[in-house]
């Protein structure tokens, strides 16, 4: 326990990585070490690692080979740290290298700290009752037991921080390892960016969304057309090209916010990520582009279901986006935005009256200040309503996505009823009659 006790006590020599003394979990952790050295100094050490198994207990559990959750938790507090370092390395440009040596360090005395499993930490403290407290073990100090994770399928940035963890295990010296973590802060981020793909902007600031739709491109159904015109505009944009902003517009239903979605699971290994941005957020545009600008990733700011009442005045802030104010728009930030309305605010007759002596002067200016909004979008692409042999079709094709045992004739006449009693024809009304018959033929509701 004594070379745990000199890792604790070089902790405050850390340069780089600081913050992580910040950690409530390294913190309790700090605290049940010095209990355990100096058990008669006024820290329990029966309080100290009953705090240390709390809160390890609300930590994710780990799916990586070899190391156990106090090993995971702290492989996690280096891998997001936002420091000098890790942002250099998300910087383009940047030049990390400068900090090498500083990172060598800290890595060297981080290193000797991962070295401390739950198990000694456990078998440290029973000795430490015992010899001090006479402590029988009766009732018995529980042990650390880790709650078996559920089974699960993990996602691919899952699998990215599982692979930089099991080098970091495997390696007994860290400072050998600083370009390999300069490289996984290039490609993941570091902080909110390091373990998260998809953000929604709110109340001012990023956050992080945790489990985000997995639609895949390759199951959406139709609009091949369509969806080659976003995915090329979309790789231009990742390759450093010249891109433009995106509207699609179309009926509701007809898969606009879908594709949006699984362009995101398709190329974020190349960098791509997804950022909300609600209607009424727009305002913070300046805000989103000062968060975005100098990262290495290229990010699609999604506004979804977008349009204006002939009141609102929302609509300037999204022009300043699209147009740029004083401040220039980063190459990195693009603009995709879904609508099911073609000019996006609504215009009534009253906007041409001409006889209203209370009018607005120049008023026709106002009025094609409001039809112009979507002309500023670089291409619009328009979803029609499918007609209903491609509604079949797309009803077709996910029946086998799902491989559904239903005869194509009768599947064909149930879509059919289904479109006249519910939601129409659309791929989102197709969906949701497979998902109805799925659940009928689970049931056994259907011969």
């Amino acid at each position: 326990m004594s070379n745990y006790l000199t890792s604790v006590k070089a902790l405050p020599s850390l340069t780089i990585y600081r913050n992580i003394m910040e950690d409530p979990i390294v913190k309790a952790v700090t605290r049940h070490l010095d209990a355990v050295s100096a058990p008669t100094g006024g820290i329990n050490p029966i309080q100290s690692y009953s705090e240390v198994c709390h809160l390890l207990s609300k930590t994710s559990n780990p799916f990586t080979t070899g190391i156990d959750a106090w090993q995971n938790h702290l492989l996690d507090l280096i891998l997001k740290d936002v420091n000098p370092f890790s942002q250099a390395a998300y910087t383009p440009g940047a030049d990390y290298s400068v900090f090498n040596e500083a990172v060598c360090w800290d890595l060297t005395i981080l290193r000797s700290l991962f070295n401390l499993s739950v198990t000694d930490i456990y078998e440290s403290t029973m000795s430490v009752l015992q010899c001090f407290f006479h402590f029988t073990g009766d009732p018995a100090l529980p042990p650390w037991v880790a709650a078996q994770p559920a089974a699960k399928e993990h996602s691919a940035i899952d699998e990215g921080f599982r692979q930089t963890k099991e080098e970091f295990a495997a390696e007994p010296q860290w400072y050998k390892l600083v370009e390999e973590l300069a490289q996984h802060y290039a490609f993941f981020g570091c902080g909110i960016f390091g373990g998260h793909i998809a953000f929604k902007w709110e109340n001012s600031a990023l956050h992080g969304i945790s489990q985000p739709d997995t639609i895949k491109l390759s199951e959406l159904i139709d609009y091949a057309d369509l969806r080659e015109q976003i995915i090329d505009n979309t790789l231009q944009f990742l390759h450093g090209y010249p891109a433009n902003n995106l509207l699609l517009y179309g009926d509701r239903g007809t898969g606009k916010s879908s594709t949006i979605k699984a362009l995101l699971n398709e190329y974020w290994p190349r960098g791509l990520r997804l950022v909300e941005v609600p209607k009424n957020q727009l305002a913070d545009y300046q805000l989103i582009i000062q968060e975005l600008r100098h990262r290495k990733h290229c990010f699609i700011l999604f506004v979804d279901d977008l349009s204006f009442e002939e009141n609102e005045t929302d609509f300037k802030d999204l022009k300043a986006l699209l147009e740029g104010g004083i401040e220039e728009k980063p190459d990195n930030v693009l603009i995709y935005a879904t609508s099911n309305r073609r000019h996006l605010i609504k215009e009534t007759f009253s906007d041409r009256k001409t006889n209203d002596d209370n009018r607005e002067i120049r008023s026709m200016d106002s009025v094609q200040e409001k039809l112009s909004l979507a002309d500023r979008f670089g291409m619009t692409i328009i979803f029609p309503t499918p007609d209903q042999e491609t509604f079949i079709e797309i009803v077709l094709g996910l029946a086998d996505q799902r491989q559904l045992q239903v005869a194509p004739e009768e599947l064909r006449q149930r879509a059919l009823k289904w479109s006249v009693w519910y939601n129409g024809r659309s791929p989102r009304s197709a969906r949701q009659f497979i998902d109805h018959l799925e659940g009928q033929l689970a049931l056994g509701k259907l011969s």
